[in-house]
């Protein structure tokens, strides 16, 4: 059948606007210079070190879970204000919201005073923070890169997804990796951005998330981790973006933070940081590290490069090699649940030797991403067929002994984003990880195996609370017999205001929603989720 000639006018007009947005748009020179630079060395003697030696024996590590939103904040301030050398902050998302200015505020500070600061950004939200970018890298003791960056700039959507799809390769693949570390002394890493809704700082949403400050020998491999990125290919520098914001423009914005930081610790969400701040005990003895064995696993930067590095140098390879098979129990926490054939294997082979799996991700109408939803949708069944209990955390918790620990109280809704991993009860696993095809096959991911039954016992706590029938919904199957067929379907059940119900369908959905999730699941882009 011929096309309408309007239609083919509307194409071309369209392809035309593109065209000459990206011809209007001025471009990153992905080949500038890359001057090499490497971590400060653990042995150099600074403050930190001199505070951690009573309290962390010579070669060992130390941790503290950050599982609510203000004490990560401020546990990532406080770093930024203790660095007297250097500090290295390697992170997916950075917003130019409350928090971002918050952290902005604490990097500049430091770079005032002598620090050497290093950020690593993901490309992938920069189209409209490239002038607060280069205004942060304008200061002689901070350098910004941009990892995995487009070539054509700007903040306009159709250039950027014109980009994408001609070169989808390698501008799929993203760094997803988290990473904040002053002196190669003291560290933070797990799942959390910088922004609002990570740090209990928005008013109507909020993410449970977790973090882990880390002390002592990891932090030196966590440092070595940062320089593999910051010195690889794939990072450019700030410097040859297409903008020029100048010694002035520095100097205000240098001042504007300083003003926002001291009015926003002059109110009650400052003064909570204050409180939560984790660092004063566990520096003077009051609160106590969990001395612990622990391997950091993290992806190679090549691969954003598209495939070709082995299987076992990815993040999920070295997983699987550093984990024995569980005898008791696995727990799993994942906001974005795809187990894939592999992931079933390992499943029911568990199963089969009598393990416990118990596994808390998003409800449909909590999670931020319906897409991969509908990539689990697709396993909920196979995976309840094999014995793995489901748990779907629910948008708003109600108040069952209060409310969801990591959400502030003004948040009205919540979604999962925490990464983590229990195994038996001994052995955690904290990071960017997602169980889904794109952390296993596309981004570049990070995570720390820690060997500590006192870490497993608090990650196991906070998710067997968000589990609580008040909290999730759990999944089953149940037999209905029509007309002489059985058949196996899907209910819902939980607790609402006290009461036990069951729903026939995805809780809080319109019928809408529900037949999108069924597009989506009929769709082949599961290798994309």
């Amino acid at each position: 059948m011929a096309r309408r000639p309007e239609r083919i006018a509307g194409c071309a007009l369209a392809l035309a606007a593109v065209l000459g947005l990206a011809g209007c748009a001025g471009t990153l020179d992905l080949d500038a210079p890359r001057p090499v630079s490497r971590a400060l060395s653990n042995q150099t003697d600074t403050p930190l070190k001199a505070q951690l030696a009573p309290r962390l024996p010579a070669g060992a590590s130390g941790f503290h879970l950050l599982h609510d939103g203000h004490a990560a904040l401020a546990a990532r301030i406080a770093l930024a204000q203790r660095a007297t050398r250097t500090l290295d902050v390697q992170t997916y998302l950075f917003h130019n919201d409350t928090t971002g200015k918050l952290v902005a505020a604490a990097l500049l500070a430091a770079a005032e005073r002598g620090v050497r600061v290093r950020l690593l950004v993901d490309d992938i939200d920069s189209g409209d923070k490239e002038l607060r970018l280069a205004t942060l890298d304008a200061h002689p003791n901070i350098e910004v890169r941009l990892f995995n960056p487009f070539h054509t700039r700007g903040a306009s959507l159709l250039v950027r997804a014109w980009q994408a799809l001609q070169d989808h390769v390698r501008l799929n693949r993203r760094m997803h990796n988290k990473a904040f570390i002053a002196d190669n002394q003291l560290a933070i890493a797990g799942g959390r951005n910088i922004g609002d809704e990570y740090f209990d700082a928005h008013r109507d949403f909020g993410f449970v998330d977790f973090d882990v400050l880390a002390a002592g020998a990891i932090v030196a491999d966590l440092s070595q981790s940062f320089d593999t990125y910051w010195n690889s290919d794939a990072a450019v520098p700030a410097s040859a973006l297409p903008v020029a914001p100048g010694d002035a423009r520095l100097l205000r914005a240098t001042r504007f933070l300083a003003d926002f930081r001291a009015r926003r610790f002059d109110s009650d969400y400052g003064r909570a940081l204050t409180a939560a701040d984790p660092l004063p005990g566990l520096l003077d003895g009051r609160t106590s590290w969990q001395l612990a064995q622990a391997t950091l696993i993290v992806d190679p930067p090549d691969k954003v490069k598209g495939p070709g590095v082995a299987a076992s140098e990815l993040l999920a390879g070295q997983l699987a090699g550093q984990w024995i098979t569980p005898a008791r129990r696995a727990l799993i926490v994942s906001p974005y649940f795809v187990p894939g054939a592999m992931g079933m294997a390992y499943f029911r082979y568990w199963r089969h030797l009598g393990v416990q799996i118990d596994v808390l991700t998003n409800a449909y109408a909590a999670s931020d991403v319906p897409v991969v939803h509908a990539g689990y949708a697709n396993y909920r069944v196979p995976l309840l067929e094999a014995g793995v209990n489901l748990y779907e955390l629910k948008p708003v918790a109600e108040p069952h002994g209060g409310r969801l620990r990591d959400l502030r109280s003004g948040a009205s809704r919540a979604s999962l984003h925490a990464k983590a991993f229990v195994l038996d009860d001994s052995q955690v696993f904290i990071g960017s990880f997602n169980f889904d095809p794109r952390s296993i096959h596309l981004n570049t991911e990070m995570g720390l195996v820690i060997r500590s039954p006192e870490l497993a016992r608090q990650l196991s706590a906070i998710a067997e609370d968000a589990m609580r029938p008040e909290r999730s919904y759990r999944p089953q199957l149940v037999v209905e017999v029509a007309d002489g067929q059985a058949a196996r379907q899907l209910r819902w059940h939980d607790v609402h205001q006290g009461a036990a119900r069951v729903s026939e369908v995805e809780p809080e959905t319109t019928l809408i929603q529900r037949g999108l999730l069924r597009v989506l699941q009929a769709l082949p882009i599961e290798q994309h989720l």
